[in-house]
């Protein structure tokens, strides 16, 4: 690994694919307890379910925190019947499962080479234990003897969404605040994410208050990757909701009313298109009731965080009136693509889905 400084990204030709282009394979933190009491008999199935899809089509790269958990994780591997050779398992210390957010950002450039880019995490402004997650990129970067640039600013990966041609669409609350770059100007950090990640473009959606997040549960400040995502250049699927009782209806109404009067940076408008939100309330699978009733609560869930790989897309589901039809919706963005449903009610409650515990690693075109 080679730390860079002097030159950026950009002035070396390095740039962010879009999720659709081909892969190399896909990046999984593996759930564990250490930080947070029974994370992993609630997740490990889902990543094993998860690892399942993904090992057809592309090598799955898994950190595990430790060798007793490499060992554990074998064990596993065999007992599910997954191909060896298409798995490669890391040793890296970390927090917690959330890959897009900790995990490195993959950039290439116009020879085809990689590099790692590290963002400085946090942990969402401080919200939960960050110190080992910060180094995941440089210690991928390491295992992978990939060039690492480290930006100057903080953000996480959920923060990001490209369409591949030099825009970027982002929610203003999860970067422009000072929970994550205090005394940064929109300005600067505008041009630290353009020079680090090769963008020209940057659509900003408003995203929400502190205050609101506090309240609805979201650590994030309300990532874009639950909120509108690129299916090509200029095409973006938004969350949506019909009910204006519901918390979320004044966030995604003025997220639609941002989308459909920005362009990308050819000046094409952009063609906003309805995912629905899941309809139902969920039940919480982490209260400590034993027996009914149970109760109810106001679920972070969304269709909109699922993760594109080759030939397939994960799609989050909640066992909802609403899973059918948003997996149709992707289905006819992604028609070459087989649309995979993953039980979702366990991440969701925890704030994120498929979309945040999964790091695309680009093809390298000289590969």
């Amino acid at each position: 690994m080679t730390k860079l400084s002097g030159e950026t990204p950009r002035e070396l030709g390095y740039v962010m694919p879009a999720e659709w282009e081909p892969h190399e394979g896909t990046w999984l933190i593996w759930p564990h307890n250490d930080t947070h009491e029974d994370t992993q008999l609630h997740l490990e199935h889902l990543w094993l379910e998860m690892t399942v899809a993904l090992h057809e089509y592309e090598t799955v790269h898994i950190v595990v925190k430790d060798e007793h958990r490499r060992d554990h994780l074998h064990r596993q591997v065999k007992y599910y019947g997954l191909d060896e050779k298409k798995l490669d398992i890391q040793i890296i210390p970390n927090d917690d499962v959330w890959a897009r957010d900790c995990g490195p950002i993959f950039l290439v450039n116009d020879q085809g080479e990689l590099a790692v880019t590290a963002w400085n995490f946090n942990g969402w402004g401080e919200r939960e234990p960050y110190k080992k997650d910060r180094l995941v990129p440089e210690k991928t970067a390491q295992a992978l003897s990939l060039p690492l640039f480290n930006a100057p600013i903080t953000l996480e990966g959920g923060a990001v969404e490209v369409n591949g041609k030099g825009t970027m669409l982002a929610t203003r609350s999860s970067i422009i605040n000072p929970n994550r770059n205090p005394k940064k100007s929109q300005p600067e950090i505008e041009t630290a994410i353009k020079d680090y990640l090769g963008i020209d473009h940057i659509i900003w959606l408003s995203g929400a208050s502190r205050e609101f997040c506090d309240l609805v549960g979201s650590s994030t400040d309300l990532h874009i990757d639950g909120y509108a995502r690129f299916t090509d250049e200029s095409t973006v699927l938004y969350s949506w909701t019909d009910d204006e009782s519901n918390n979320f209806y004044p966030i995604l109404k003025q997220h639609l009313t941002e989308l459909r009067e920005a362009s990308t940076e050819s000046g094409k408008s952009l063609t906003p298109v309805c995912l629905p939100k899941p309809k139902n309330e969920m039940y919480s699978t982490l209260v400590e009731a034993t027996r009914p009733p149970f109760d109810t609560k106001l679920s972070l869930g969304t269709y909109a965080n699922f993760y594109i790989a080759n030939n397939i897309v994960l799609v989050p589901v909640y066992g909802d009136v609403n899973d059918e039809n948003a997996k149709s919706i992707i289905a006819e963005h992604f028609p070459d693509r087989e649309i995979i449903g993953i039980p979702a009610w366990a991440t969701s409650e925890l704030g994120g889905m498929m979309h945040c515990v999964t790091q695309q690693q680009p093809l390298a075109k000289n590969a």
